[in-house]
């Protein structure tokens, strides 16, 4: 998939750019419908996390590292047989670390763009996004990431 030194940059990168609360908070895009905790955890009806309790580091990097890797499995799919750089797999590990799965999948014309390993194209088409105009800032270097890959 990606080699040890991009797998540990795209970890690092994806923590910067949730950053890390340690307390239960409303998801800035989505409000109080989508309780978020951690690196941009999303708290299901199945986790333990409760509001109003402030958690450890140490748990926090467990459930990251939990994501991260339903995450890395995600992409997986979203890209297929294909070989692509790793610079295409960690964007796209990002994506699906945001958003899901199940999001991540709508994203048909991204995702036709990196099989044919046209990765300009995919470029303009993760830039053409919602998702990209909501978070610009964030998306910004990623979409420069798979341009130049």
């Amino acid at each position: 998939m990606m080699t040890e030194q991009y797998d540990l940059e795209t970890r690092e990168r994806l923590k910067i750019h949730e950053g890390c609360v340690l307390k239960i908070y409303d998801d800035p895009l989505l409000g109080a419908a989508a309780p978020t905790l951690f690196y941009g955890h999303l708290c299901t009806a199945s986790d333990p996390w409760q509001p109003g309790i402030t958690y450890t580091q140490a748990q926090a990097e467990a459930v990251f590292e939990e994501d991260y890797a339903i995450a890395k499995e995600d992409a997986k799919k979203f890209i297929g047989d294909v070989e692509v750089p790793d610079e295409v797999i960690s964007v796209v590990v990002e994506v699906a670390f945001n958003i899901g799965a199940s999001r991540l999948a709508g994203f048909k014309l991204f995702r036709a763009a990196i099989q044919d390993q046209n990765f300009v194209e995919a470029s303009f088409q993760l830039e053409d996004s919602k998702l990209y105009r909501q978070l610009e800032t964030r998306y910004k270097p990623l979409v420069e990431l798979i341009r130049e890959a």
